[in-house]
């Protein structure tokens, strides 16, 4: 359950980073794929380590709102959320022995690095199916955007090490940009408030326990 607090302050932080990541290397993958060179690879290098560092917080921010009553669901958050910094770090390390020369291992980390993203943003989307909140239809479709944008980008990969290039790039690209609307549906899910908005008392204060005027 998304509460007020520190926890709820991390992931409305987190899903901005988040968005902003994603954008980052959408925008590196548009010029790469564009120009046919590694213009561009340098975004996408910062833009996923913005994100593993987005995925961190929020990993952070849900263990600090875990408790009995939503443990559970939590748990796939928090396990998904580690996975899909991983998953970043791993594309963050592939992307820069591509830049290095070492294009064909590059590659291939950055494959599996998407992969793991991939999965991770599938246990978020599980996770998103077993709560009640009112933002959970739109942590389900933004997840799932993230994790189908993941894994389009661990096939592109795929393709370039089969010398598929110019369609692996393709890929790569539509991967990117899936990520890029996954994520911004998330920055509009954790900028939903889902509780009642307390009542205002004739002072203009807020009443949060506002049934206690009739005791």
């Amino acid at each position: 359950m998304i509460t007020h607090g520190n926890g709820d302050d991390l992931l409305i932080s987190a899903a901005w980073l988040l968005g902003i990541g994603t954008l980052v290397g959408a925008i590196g993958q548009t010029r790469q794929t564009l120009t046919s060179t590694n213009l561009g690879k340098d975004l996408i290098l910062k833009g996923n380590g913005i994100e593993a560092v987005a995925n961190s917080l929020q990993a952070i921010g849900r263990s600090k709102m875990l408790n009995p009553e939503n443990e559970r669901s939590e748990s796939y958050f928090i396990f998904g959320n580690w996975l899909e910094a991983i998953g970043n770090a791993a594309n963050v390390v592939g992307i820069d022995m591509q830049l290095s020369g070492s294009v064909e291992e590059g590659t291939r980390t950055d494959a599996i690095g998407s992969g793991i993203q991939g999965l991770g943003a599938a246990f978020e989307t599980f996770g998103a199916t077993l709560t009640e909140e009112s933002i959970s239809p739109f942590e389900i479709k933004g997840n799932g955007l993230i994790a189908a944008g993941s894994f389009l980008e661990s096939v592109g990969n795929i393709f370039i090490l089969n010398e598929k290039i110019r369609l692996g790039e393709h890929i790569l690209l539509l991967g990117s940009w899936t990520q890029v609307f996954g994520a911004f549906i998330l920055i509009e899910a954790f900028s939903l408030d889902p509780e009642p908005e307390p009542e205002k008392g004739n002072d203009g204060l807020n009443r949060y326990y506002s049934y206690a005027n009739y005791c």
